[in-house]
């Protein structure tokens, strides 16, 4: 147990990962664990989506959105193997959205983030485009575009790469308890080893208060509100390589997307949960879901059209609004004990993960004297 290491970071998510990378990019001592596998949990039951959050300008995010776009490019430009980008139809429902309000956040959404290599937003007629996958009544249809990538492999190409500048990543390895002993942490793992470290980093993403106040013994001020997201997967319902946007008279939206080639993805849902535990999905979530496709779709689906589903757990930070509206954004929880830091993640989403690390090792600059070299990750691919 002789190392202190710079980072000791619990989770091994998409923000942990980042983190890893990053830091160890940057010629610093980092070990992170994870309790199972790297990326095997929230980071693999996402959309499949890196995307600016088009639905976040109804809530006035207008700097998540921005961040968002602009992490979609690079993100996009070093992970290229792995994403793509992929055309998104949003059928026009008069009763729910008017044309001038979608027309508008489109025209946001292309412009915000800056100069894209993405294509930018376009209307036109549903009838002659998509004939035969789509109600008559939806006439107009408006299309943007977003990336479509694969979450876990993601992840675990995050914390590849930090492994290859020396990190130590450990997984189905749980931290049973982290102290402060002397002048350093001291982090008991479920093996029995111990590891030193001079910053904790609790990025446990869902479990981040269970982590903090179980493991290192410590009473959070901050409260997160658990929203299971839930997909299900059917095979292929059109042939056209295209995804649609549905919107539902809760202002909800619904996606449909090709996956996988013989596929495809439906989701998300939004249910409050009280436990991170709690991620199957309901029959209510599967009526929601497929009430939605079929108010939209000529070709009608049924539950025995399912062929896999899957949830996911998001921690959001409390902001007393319903699940919908509830910030998608990131916030660090900083501490200083005994002289030591711990910073606590909150929040944040797949496609801000980059630049949510970046923002870490600035916060952390001031503990980490000997940091040798400054942001590097928007331009060296991951592989």
């Amino acid at each position: 147990m002789s190392k202190v290491f710079d980072l000791f970071i619990i989770g091994g998510g998409i923000n942990g990962a980042g983190i890893a990378r990053d830091a160890a990019g940057r010629g610093l001592s980092v070990c992170l664990a994870d309790k199972g596998e790297i990326g095997g949990a929230t980071s693999s039951w996402s959309t499949k989506l890196v995307h600016g959050g088009l639905r976040y300008l109804e809530n006035y995010e207008f700097k998540l959105v921005r961040e968002s776009l602009k992490e979609r490019e690079i993100v996009y430009k070093i992970a290229r193997h792995i994403s793509k980008p992929i055309p998104f139809i949003i059928p026009y429902a008069d009763k729910i959205r008017p044309a001038w309000l979608i027309k508008i956040g489109l025209f946001l959404y292309d412009n915000l983030g800056g100069k894209s290599n993405i294509p930018k937003s376009k209307t036109f007629d549903l009838t002659k485009k998509f004939p035969n996958i789509l109600k008559e009544k939806y006439k107009t249809g408006f299309q943007y575009f977003d990336i479509q990538i694969d979450d876990k492999k993601l992840t675990k190409l995050n914390a590849k790469d930090a492994k290859r500048n020396n990190a130590k990543i450990l997984e189905y390895n749980k931290v049973n308890k982290a102290e402060i002993i002397g002048n350093e942490w001291i982090i008991s793992l479920e093996n029995d080893e111990k590891v030193k470290s001079k910053i904790l980093i609790n990025a446990s993403g869902p479990w981040i208060n269970e982590t903090l106040i179980k493991n290192i013994k410590i009473k959070s001020k901050k409260k997160i509100r658990l929203v299971k997201g839930s997909h299900i997967i059917t095979k292929k319902l059109y042939k056209e390589n295209v995804a649609f946007t549905f919107q539902n008279t809760d202002k909800r939206i619904i996606f449909v997307i090709p996956y996988k080639g013989k596929f495809s993805l439906i989701g998300t849902t939004e249910v409050e949960v009280k436990s991170p535990e709690n991620k199957g999905i309901s029959k209510k979530e599967i009526r929601y879901l497929i009430q939605s496709v079929n108010n939209y779709l000529k070709k009608q689906i049924r539950t025995k059209d399912i062929v896999d589903t899957y949830s996911g757990i998001r921690p959001l930070i409390e902001d007393f609004n319903t699940a919908s509206k509830v910030t998608r954004d990131y916030v660090f929880d900083l501490k200083i004990i005994k002289k030591l830091p711990l910073l606590n993640i909150y929040g944040g989403k797949l496609t801000t993960y980059r630049k949510l690390s970046e923002k870490v090792l600035i916060d952390l600059r001031k503990f980490l004297p000997k940091t040798k070299k400054g942001p590097w990750t928007d331009k060296k691919k991951l592989f």
